[in-house]
This record gives structure tokens, sequence and C-alpha cells, in this order.
């Protein structure tokens, strides 16, 4: 399987010389991470959410040119999967711009995407407890989603557990909820005047979890039948941890000694 088979085309991008905010609805629209930045065709860099995020809407002067990444890794539709994987996982940009030989946009592979072909990559039968992250940024129900969405900002994350005050598992806020609702903009321009509104009002529940001792198997199954990156795992009823896409392709067989140069 090569990238070509696999990459999403007709891709979503931006001109250096458009705003923004422009950048930013688009992302939202599309629940997108980041977006190729393309000028006369070609492929000269990329946004991310994460870079533009704290831009309001009063600022709607700033354009994407002083906001984009000018070294950002490119595929060519004849790239194999296990390489085009290596390379996305070693991003934060959660997609990779797919370019002909001339340099010009012809696709995007995200993430996602890589788990089409996953079966391909050789997924180890391995626990999750062995790949889980153990120190899990969480927030409570009662929390002002402001906070929620200030720590996705300062940590760098598309969401993360919701828990109880027993440390039990009750939803997850992720960036999307914030963004559709227009929470983001909201709570960061109020006057003032408004009330808060809280984590709870606007979290997904129930929480889809595993176990410590679940395959990672089972894990990246969830991933693709219910299209989300993240996921708690638990151990007698608590948050234990949390494993996302990323640590599921790292697993891979077939990515071993592959390299991104």
């Amino acid at each position: 399987m090569k990238v070509g088979d696999i990459m999403s085309t007709n891709p979503q991008y931006i001109g250096p010389d458009e705003f923004v905010t422009h950048a930013r609805e688009i992302m939202r629209e599309y629940n997108y991470e980041s977006l190729p930045v393309v000028e006369n065709g070609r492929v000269v860099g990329m946004v991310t959410l994460q870079d533009i995020i704290n831009v309001t809407s009063t600022r709607s002067d700033v354009t994407v040119t002083g906001y984009m990444r000018l070294t950002v890794p490119a595929l060519s539709p004849e790239t194999g999967l296990a390489k085009a994987a290596s390379v996305i996982i070693g991003t934060d940009e959660g997609r990779v711009p797919v370019v002909d030989g001339n340099g010009r946009l012809v696709g995007m592979l995200s993430v996602k995407d890589i788990f089409k072909g996953l079966s391909e990559l050789e997924l180890e039968d391995v626990s999750v407890g062995s790949l889980m992250t153990r120190e899990v940024v969480v927030c409570r129900p009662e929390d002002s989603v402001s906070k929620a969405w200030l720590n996705m900002i300062n940590y760098g994350l598309t969401g993360f557990p919701v828990v109880g005050p027993k440390g039990e598992v009750i939803g997850m806020i992720t960036r999307e909820d914030v963004l559709k609702r227009g929470y983001a903009r909201i709570e960061r321009e109020s006057d003032g005047r408004r009330t808060p509104t809280t984590v709870q009002k606007i979290m997904s529940t129930p929480a889809i979890t595993v176990k410590e001792d679940d395959s990672v198997k089972k894990a990246a199954k969830i991933f693709m039948e219910r299209d989300i990156g993240r996921v708690p795992v638990v151990k007698d009823g608590r948050l234990a941890g949390i494993i996302d896409r990323y640590d599921v392709i790292r697993t891979c067989r077939a990515l071993q000694g592959v390299a991104t140069g």
C-alpha cells in the first residue's frame, strides 16, 4: 500500500496572504489540526490550530504568513505506508502534505488515514498498559470551559478526560466540542458579564474506555470504529492513563528501522 492509495484528495488549503481567522474557520469546520499553505500551487508551509488559536476575531487583519511553519515534511503518492507512518508520528501537525514532483499539492495524509493500512503495518499484540501515558491532564465536570480550553492550548492537547471525585472517568471533552459550539471565542473574548459555561454541559458521555490489560488491537478497533483519537485507560474503575492513535502506530513491526529522512 502506498500513500496515493489512502490519502485525501482535493484538500483544503490556505494562501500565505489570507487571514488567520479564515484559516481557523476552515479548521473548525472540517475538524483539522493543520492546513497546508499553498502559493502558486506549491506547498510553502503549514499552519496549525495550535499556532493560531489565540488570535482573536478582533484581530482580523493578521495574515497566515507570520504564523506558518516553513519547514514541514512532505510525502509523495508513491511513498510506502511504513515510511509515511514514520514521518507522521514524528510531527505534531497530525497531517502531512502529499506533493508531486514539482512540489504541487495533490493530497493530504493524516494519522487517521494510516489506520486504513494498519494490518499491513503488522500491529503487535501488546497490552494497552505497556503503551499508555500515565501522567494525564484531566478536568472536573464543574470546571469552566475556559479553564479546560486554556489547558488544551497550554499542553497542546486535543482533549482530555473528565473525572469525578474518586478518579472515575465520566466523560471526555475535546477541542472539537469547544470549537463547534463557539465557546472558545465566547470564553476568551467575554466581557466578564456572562456566566461561565461548565465542562459538564458540553462533554461527551458516557466515556469510552479501555482497561490496562486490554490488547492494543482493541484500542485500535475503537479508534477506527468510533473515529476518536484518544481513549482513557482505567484500572479498578479509576483513571490509570491514556492511549492515542500515535501510541498504536508506534507499536507496528513494519516501522522498526524505517528511516524518515
